[in-house]
């Protein structure tokens, strides 16, 4: 039996998968290995950023976007701004069918993919299309991810050697890489 499709990087609340993410694709970027998805970014170095100000890079277009409502310096909690994320994976969508990316990669299967949405489709027709898909998951998320991705997915978790791993059961081989800085000439820091 093939490997499954599907690899989920389990994490605890709040400890996002976003740097053996920016690790693990870094060399597929290099060799210019198509890919589709997006992940998340935090902006650094930005006075007057709230914390919450998160951004999704969009891996084939390279448009990198705010996702989080702008409540004011002051506000308390974030907000996600569920029209721009729905944007975002109605792109990510599209250049699942027009770009042949090779890899999908989603950040995170949150609350609103829980639900039914945001990037729920984008990863159901990349395994239609027999596209891998690398996904974030958070433990709070995890009994509806199973029922989601049920035995298409594998659990891994967050952890380079892994990751590197099953990239390279699905013909993606890579040596992860440090990231440090600016992402593949993005002026946001990981």
């Amino acid at each position: 039996m093939s490997e499954p499709l599907i690899a989920a990087l389990l994490y605890a609340d709040g400890v996002y998968p976003d740097r053996v993410i920016a690790r693990a694709i870094a060399p597929l970027r290099e060799r210019g290995v198509a890919m589709a998805g997006a992940i998340q970014l935090k902006p650094a170095g930005q006075p007057g950023r709230h914390p919450c100000d998160l951004l999704l890079e969009d891996l084939a277009s390279g448009e990198v976007t705010a996702i989080v409502e702008h409540r004011g310096k002051e506000a308390r909690g974030c907000r996600l701004d569920v029209g721009v994320l729905t944007d975002v994976a109605e792109a990510v969508s599209a250049s699942i069918h027009a770009d042949g990316p090779r890899l999908l990669i989603v950040n995170k299967f949150g609350k609103i993919e829980a639900d039914g949405g945001g990037m729920r489709g984008a990863i159901a027709e990349a395994v239609d299309l027999g596209i891998p898909v690398l996904v974030g998951v958070p433990v709070r998320n995890l009994d509806r991810w199973r029922v989601f991705a049920g035995p298409l997915a594998v659990e891994l978790a967050v952890d380079d050697a892994a990751v590197a791993r099953w990239l390279s059961e699905h013909g993606l081989a890579v040596e992860p890489v440090a990231v440090t800085g600016a992402v593949a000439g993005n002026p946001w820091t990981m």
